[in-house]
């Protein structure tokens, strides 16, 4: 590195030989005991550094100046910058501040020292601020006012005002009151105040079953009751209403008898007992559809029974009463439980239509043609009759193939034109 070093301190012999007084050399000294800022200011530095560690620029300029550096050695060299630049008649100020522009380091004058130290990272923080109205406009005092992801809040003041300071730039808040909808509002630091307005929570009431003998909330019901949706049972490709509630209901036993279409099947709710008497209780249970009670009944004369012209795709809705509870609606009839069927019924709106369609189709693949006795032996002649062997024909050691085309062309080769021909030559026994 080049350098050159001017300091006032130099001109202290040229004082000395113009004679100047005592006097005048006590001011010249008060005049370097002067604060630091003032010295700094007077000595210049002309000085190239190439990739220089800030290490070995301290080091410089501290042996060339009035001025001892302090610094934290580990802490400077994870500093990776180097220092590249050319001054001239730059201050101890200047050379500072170039060379720890872009670091993490800092420096201060103290007396005849300069401390090098870190920077203290002030943390980034936001003001948030604003009011909490309701759907009438109204301020709503103490709405809880909560940091998401935080425990750090607040709550806003009898005219609905609130301001919170945050160690973040962005995030959201959430605003909660009790009856009133949650709401979550997502802050900057260019956010202005805010304007919220809470709305007020409309919870639906308990769902009320009505039963014979007074109704109950459905959560507090006691009674075994199953139900199956028809969004459960759509796509199930079923011929009859028995053979939907097959595997879909607990306690509910389906069994078929037979598989001819319509037929009838065994259905038993918790079980079979033993009081099955024929012509008097068969154990099956009882059936109401859209409210009207009917017996599974099966026509000795066509085999079917009276719920197989109930489309499946037609209901809405299967419950099944399982307990002795479904006697006092039913009477002795639901002995053996009840199974409710809800069919689908017109609703208000637009007319809506839906149809289901599918379509398969099979390929039967093409096998070789099978033959055997007659039709093989006949195959076995056309390949004799269609046989055809070459020639050889020899000339300045050259081997020609030549394929006759008819029979006379082959007579007297060596060649055939069917197995059957041959060249046409017969040898005759002479024997």
């Amino acid at each position: 590195m080049e350098k050159e070093c001017k300091h006032p301190s130099l001109g202290r012999e040229n004082l000395r030989r113009r004679g100047i007084g005592w006097r005048m050399a006590c001011f010249v000294l008060l005049l370097f005991m002067a604060p630091c800022a003032m010295a700094q200011q007077g000595q210049t530095f002309t000085v190239s550094f190439k990739a220089n560690t800030l290490e070995e620029v301290f080091d410089y300029l501290s042996k060339n100046s009035d001025y001892v550096f302090t610094y934290n050695s580990a802490d400077l060299r994870q500093e990776a910058k180097r220092v590249t630049h050319d001054f001239k008649n730059a201050t101890l100020a200047a050379i500072l501040d170039e060379c720890l522009k872009g670091t993490a380091f800092t420096y201060e004058f103290i007396d005849r020292h300069v401390v090098v130290k870190k920077r203290e990272e002030k943390p980034e923080s936001v003001t948030v601020k604003g009011f909490v109205y309701d759907e009438k406009k109204q301020p709503m005092p103490g709405v809880t006012i909560q940091v998401v992801g935080t425990s750090v809040g607040t709550a806003t003041t009898s005219k609905g005002w609130f301001s919170i300071d945050l160690p973040m730039l962005k995030g959201k808040l959430r605003f909660s009151f009790v009856g009133y909808e949650s709401q979550e509002v997502e802050f900057t630091e260019r956010t202005d105040t805010l304007k919220v307005y809470m709305k007020e929570e409309v919870s639906d009431l308990d769902e009320v079953v009505v039963r014979a003998y007074g109704s109950q909330k459905k959560r507090e019901t006691i009674s075994a009751i199953s139900s199956v949706t028809a969004d459960e049972i759509k796509e199930v490709p079923a011929a009859s209403i028995a053979t939907l509630l097959q595997g879909r209901l607990a306690g509910v036993n389906v069994i078929q008898q037979s598989g001819a279409p319509g037929s009838a099947s065994v259905i038993a709710v918790r079980g079979f007992n033993s009081l099955l008497v024929d012509g008097a209780s068969d154990g099956q249970p009882l059936w109401v559809v859209d409210g009207v009670p009917m017996h599974l009944f099966v026509s000795p004369v066509t085999g079917t029974n009276t719920l197989a012209d109930i489309d499946p795709s037609m209901i809405e809705s299967v419950t099944v009463l399982k307990d002795a509870a479904a006697a006092s609606i039913y009477g002795s009839r639901a002995g053996n439980g009840v199974i409710l069927i809800t069919t689908k019924k017109g609703k208000a709106g637009e007319a809506k239509f839906s149809a289901n369609v599918s379509y398969t189709f099979s390929q039967l693949m093409e096998y070789p043609t099978q033959t055997g006795g007659r039709m093989e032996r006949w195959l076995d002649i056309l390949a004799h009759r269609n046989q055809v062997n070459p020639s050889f024909v020899y000339s300045e050691n050259i081997v020609r193939r030549v394929y006759a085309s008819s029979y006379e062309e082959v007579y007297g080769t060596s060649g055939s034109y069917d197995f059957f021909w041959g060249n046409g030559v017969r040898e005759v026994d002479t024997k």
